[in-house]
Order: C-alpha cells, then structure tokens, then sequence
C-alpha cells in the first residue's frame, strides 16, 4: 500500500469551497447583487435535440450558466419541484411529465436573471407567445411547452436548492462584467453622473 505524502494528506483534508457560490457577483456601482434563476429544459425540449439554441438564447441575453446538469428526475424531486401546484388538476400530470424523460437544469445569474430569464421564455401557452420568445418560436402546446424557468427570486433560490448542491454553481468569469455592468472599478465610472438617464 502506497503512503501518503504529508501534501497529499492535507489535500484529503480540504473541503469544498462552498463559499466560492455563497453569493451573486455584483451588478451594480452600488453593490447590487446578480439574481440567480432555475431553469428546466424539460424532455421534450431534450429529445427534440433543442438544448443548444434554448441555452444560447440565455447566453446572447447576457445570463451567465453556473450550473448545468442533464439528469432523470424521479417522482420525489418532480412532486417538490411543483410542490406548490400539489392541489392543482395538473399536478399530477406535471410531475410524470418531468419524470418522461432526461432534462437540463441549469442555474442563470445576471442582473435581473428572474424576469429576463420569464421574458425569454414567453407565456406559458405558446399561442399566445410573442415571436422572439424561447416558446413563441419553438414551442407548438401549452403541455409541451420545453422549458419551466423561475417565478421569482424566493421560488428560484427554493428550486436552485432542489435541483443542485452549492458545490454545483461556479461563479463566471469576471472579465466581461464591465461591457455588461456597472460594476464598481469599471474604467468609464458612473459616479459622477447628474442623473440624465438619456445621456448614451
């Protein structure tokens, strides 16, 4: 049996950085926080092989994936998923739904990311949704409607906690957060400004 050397005995004795995901990169010159939001492509946006261009059109928004996973999900994490529909007429076929199939969960952060993300998505019937949305283009019935996104913050911070651990969301890379915010230390400031929400 190989011995350990002293550095690998203290790296088995490392924990995960849970305090790399513990909080949303800033989005704002005063401090604001990124909003994070779970999103579902759900089966069938899988088996019509539409991962990538839903992703994308994420991605072109400005929302930045911390988290990904394409996984099964049992009866038990559908039912808490839409634990609060459990006395809706459709709960049931909702959660058998969620279970027909692999899907991605994917975990979005930016500013914004709840509404963004809904706006993206487009109502939940896709008759009625606007060409340029995720369902309004791609989407054919209200019970085939490819992707389930967060209703607002609690419900995203209550799904993202269902769907993946805190070791799962890697905080992106920073680089860009200047072209995309203002963010404190940007090279053009903000803090002088008079107010003129017009000036560009």
């Amino acid at each position: 049996m190989l011995t350990l050397t002293a550095s690998a005995r203290f790296l088995r004795t490392i924990k995960p950085q849970r305090f790399l995901a513990s909080l949303p990169h800033v989005v704002e010159h005063d401090g604001t926080r990124a909003e994070r939001s779970l999103i579902l492509l759900k089966p069938d946006a899988v088996e019509r092989r539409l991962v990538g261009r839903i992703l994308s059109r994420f991605e072109d928004r400005g929302l930045a994936i911390v988290a990904l996973r394409q996984r099964m999900c049992d009866r038990a994490l559908a039912e808490a998923h839409y634990h609060e529909h459990r006395d809706k007429h459709f709960f049931g076929r909702a959660c058998a739904f969620l279970c027909a199939g692999p899907l991605v969960s994917a975990c979005l952060e930016g500013r914004g990311a709840v509404a963004a993300a809904r706006g993206l998505v487009g109502p939940t019937d896709p008759k009625d949704a606007p060409p340029g949305t995720i369902r309004g283009d791609l989407a054919t019935h209200w019970r085939r409607n490819l992707v389930h996104a967060s209703a607002s913050a609690e419900d995203a911070e209550r799904e993202i906690g269902l769907w993946f651990e805190s070791t799962d969301l890697c905080p992106p890379p920073s680089a860009l957060d200047p072209w995309l915010y203002e963010v404190p230390g940007a090279r053009i400031g903000f803090d002088d400004d008079d107010g003129d929400e017009g000036i560009s």
